[in-house]
């Protein structure tokens, strides 16, 4: 598949998330147009909002930005993008649910992640000749699981099947995350199951991308720590309280890491890059200890909070203390897409800046 170039029209859905808003300004940066999904038209203008004043930031004079806001209050009701799917040139599907605890049965987490993203294929098998890309996001959840044996390196080869089996056997007592891993590999198999089914009648390829955590700074400015996005908060409720919240999930257990930023522009550059069609794609920038953001926030915290520091506690889990038994295979990014990740010392300073600049308390 040819790829796809600047200035092109981008269908980005999950637009006001915390991936999602990073994706549209880096296709902005590259000179893209970009028609954006949103669950209201509250919500896509505290988007534009926060995406000018980021640019703006940034060094641009903008009072407008190439965006269309395109609302669709339920993106998982059959036949939601045939429509919006229309002319564009590719899509960057981000949106997908997070963890939850307070689902009943656990199809109340897959289903919406499965009939989310093959909505998207289905509609663009309507869509115009121009459409010649679709990214989506998945992640290294459904390559590795708590339960996956042994230390081990995970590759795009490997599938989840723990999880799946898990909530097979539990049902509605399965764990919040076991339920999300199980969700991501039963969304992202029936992607593959429907590209390949439909290959042959199609001018469009897909790009799947797996990333490990998501962490850094936020395009969208919270009212209070309380309403970070998605996993910053999981990564500030862990790192500078030192409080997990049930609702986020703890950071305890080893597992892949990468900036935002980052993961926003390995999605831009599977859209643009030709070699990217067809392939799930690892993304991450290594794996991450805990106690390692705890350190390296208690080094950086004195240049934006002075006087403060953060405990440690007792039941982290360090390299000491446990040797490293997660990797991941990231030889096809580095051939394919090529990004130079952020350190964990860059993102733990760039997001305590982020957060002193907005008067974020601790």
């Amino acid at each position: 598949m040819s790829p796809i170039t600047s200035p092109s029209t981008v269908l980005v859905t999950g637009g006001t998330g915390y991936l999602g808003a990073w994706i549209i300004a880096t296709l902005l940066a590259r000179g893209h147009t970009v028609k954006a999904v949103v669950r209201s038209a509250e919500k896509g203008a505290s988007l534009k909002r926060d995406l000018l004043k980021h640019i703006n930031e940034e060094g641009g004079k903008k009072d407008d930005i190439a965006v269309e806001f395109i609302v669709i209050p339920d993106i998982i009701k059959d036949g939601a993008f045939d429509e919006v799917i229309l002319g564009v040139d590719a899509v960057v599907h981000a949106a997908s649910p997070l963890p939850n605890t307070s689902f009943t049965d656990p199809q109340d987490m897959i289903q919406p992640a499965v009939d989310g993203t093959v909505g998207v294929l289905k509609s663009a098998l309507h869509s115009s000749y121009k459409l010649k890309r679709i990214v989506i996001t998945s992640s290294v959840a459904t390559m590795w699981s708590l339960r996956s044996p042994g230390a081990r390196t995970f590759s795009e080869d490997d599938w989840n099947t723990e999880d799946v089996s898990e909530v097979e056997k539990l049902g509605s007592k399965a764990d919040p995350m076991t339920v999300y891993g199980a969700s991501k590999v039963l969304a992202e198999k029936a992607t593959w199951e429907f590209y390949n089914a439909h290959k042959s009648e199609i001018q469009w390829d897909i790009s799947v991308i797996n990333p490990g955590y998501v962490f850094g700074p936020a395009i969208q400015t919270p009212k209070s720590t309380s309403d970070l996005p998605s996993t910053l908060k999981v990564w500030w409720d862990n790192v500078i309280e030192r409080s997990p919240k049930p609702q986020s999930g703890s950071l305890s257990i080893p597992n892949g890491w990468v900036d935002v930023r980052d993961i926003a522009e390995a999605h831009v550059r599977a859209m643009e890059t030709a070699e990217a069609g067809g392939e799930r794609i690892i993304a991450s920038a290594g794996t991450f200890f805990l106690n390692e953001w705890i350190d390296l926030a208690n080094k950086f915290l004195a240049e934006f909070y002075p006087g403060k520091t953060i405990p440690k506690g007792t039941a982290v889990t360090t390299k000491d203390e446990l040797s490293p038994e997660l990797y991941f295979n990231t030889a096809k990014e580095k051939r394919i897409l090529g990004i130079k990740y952020r350190t964990m010392e860059e993102t733990t300073r760039d997001t305590l800046r982020w957060a002193a600049e907005r008067n974020l308390k601790l």
